[in-house]
């Protein structure tokens, strides 16, 4: 009798184990990793970009034959930036904390047996019971778990494409930065033919007693500082290129060319304070990941709070004792909360409920301000390119006119030479103006939580 229950105990248990999950290996190998990082063929990224689901980034037409913009490099980085598979993952897990939520715990089943062991053993017989239990009280906070779960993948979501918005925006910045530079190392490289021819002119000229070995030196000390603003600008370039190459998950040394044709914004239009903060809340994926995880630590307070009351178990149980009687019975256990009645659980998520209201109100308050200092900022570099928008002209006619000095005898050649550079300086420092701007654009857009929140116009409109 004692075998056959037991046979059917195992037999039972063995029938629930088709549905267990079975482990499956995955080893980290060289081939995995190389695989792993293998940059996709340009019809694979075409068809991901047209395909690509984001709260704020659209799918675009992905071509690379004219070179890459500033948009697509966004879009690229998005799907090939290393860093965001990693915080990718987590959506699996909060998958797998909402499943975890969801499953009730495991019944309980309890086997004894006994014998005699000594003294006279006539008319007994050996003992057994048989028991099953389960914690009933588990259905009271189910449902609160699975909206935790629920809320906190919410929030995992969001911050994923928070990050994916921020590494986007990080590769368009790059993009633009790599633009720039290249148009001032092309000024900075005519100029360096300017002084070089100079300085060539003036040593010939030293050599002759026709100018001061002062006026030679400046020559030279004036090439020479070219020189090292352009060689402090090719590095740049190089490393920027780094940056960008690692942001998209190309290689280190391969090679991309960006669109040179690229316009850069000339001024910038947004819109009032007023505007950009109304509903910000709603809009920040950051925001609203954070606004999400404080609902489900609400929850989660809720829980802890119910656990502090008696955790109740029943059960059933069929039993033999030495005599062989038969009895079944039915038992309920419960906790008694005298002494723990879950205050540090309690204690603890009342105190991450609080910091974390304390981080989103921080974060409010953090993108009001940011979006003050940016329009302030945006404001005064549209002034300033104005100014200097203006000086262009005026300075390209004095070197027009430096020019027909010349070929009339009446203007020195270095003189001509320090307005054509200053000419240079100020397209530069242009080009500098203008990606700030752009740069102040990119980051107002982070602020509020709006793509293409800032609109260019062109110099007639300032």
């Amino acid at each position: 009798m004692k075998n056959s229950r037991i046979k059917l105990l195992a037999a039972g248990l063995f029938c629930l184990l088709p549905g267990c999950s079975q482990y499956q290996s995955k080893a980290l190998t060289e081939q995995a990793v190389q695989q792993q990082l293998q940059t996709p063929s340009r019809e694979q990224l075409t068809i991901q970009a047209t395909k690509i689901k984001h709260p704020l980034l659209e799918p675009i037409k992905f071509t690379m034959v004219d070179g890459l913009s500033p948009d697509e490099a966004a879009i690229l980085a998005v799907l090939r930036n290393p860093e965001l598979r990693t915080v990718r993952d987590q959506h699996g897990i909060a998958n797998a904390q909402l499943l975890q939520a969801g499953l009730l715990p495991d019944p309980q089943v309890s086997y004894s047996f006994s014998g005699p062991s000594g003294g006279t053993n006539l008319g007994s017989s050996n003992a057994f019971g048989i028991g099953l239990s389960w914690q009933a009280t588990a259905l009271i906070w189910r449902q609160n778990k699975i909206t935790a779960a629920e809320k906190q993948q919410q929030g995992v979501d969001l911050q994923i494409a928070w990050q994916e918005w921020q590494i986007a925006q990080a590769a368009k910045l790059a993009a633009y930065q790599l633009i720039v530079y290249s148009r001032q190392q092309a000024l900075l490289s005519e100029m360096a033919l300017r002084l070089e021819d100079n300085r060539a002119r003036l040593q010939e000229a030293a050599e002759l007693g026709l100018v001061t070995e002062l006026e030679r030196v400046a020559a030279v000390s004036a090439k020479n500082l070219v020189d090292i603003r352009l060689l402090a600008l090719k590095l740049q370039i190089k490393q920027q290129q780094q940056r960008l190459n690692r942001t998209m998950g190309l290689k280190p040394h391969e090679s991309v060319n960006l669109q040179q044709n690229t316009e850069l914004v000339t001024a910038m239009n947004t819109p009032a304070y007023d505007t950009l903060i109304h509903n910000v809340e709603n809009r920040r994926l950051d925001l609203l990941a954070l606004k999400r995880g404080y609902e489900s630590q609400e929850e989660s307070l809720h829980i802890a709070v119910m656990q502090q009351f008696p955790q109740i178990s029943i059960g059933f149980d069929s039993a033999r004792d030495n005599s062989n009687l038969y009895t079944m019975g039915f038992g309920v256990s419960m906790t008694v909360p005298i002494f723990d009645r879950n205050q540090g659980q309690i204690a603890l998520n009342r105190a991450t409920r609080q910091q974390l209201f304390d981080q989103y109100t921080s974060r409010v308050f953090q993108a009001r301000a940011d979006i003050a200092e940016l329009l302030i900022t945006i404001a005064l570099i549209n002034k300033q390119i104005q100014s200097v928008h203006h000086a262009i002209p005026d300075l390209a006619n004095l070197v027009k006119a430096y020019q027909s000095g010349i070929e009339n005898g009446q203007v020195d050649v270095f003189n001509y030479y320090v307005a054509w550079n200053n000419l240079t300086d100020k397209k530069i420092d242009l080009l500098t103006l203008e990606l700030q701007l752009v740069q102040a654009g990119i980051a107002l857009e982070v602020a509020s939580g709006l793509y293409h929140v800032a609109t260019d116009f062109n110099e007639k409109e300032l």
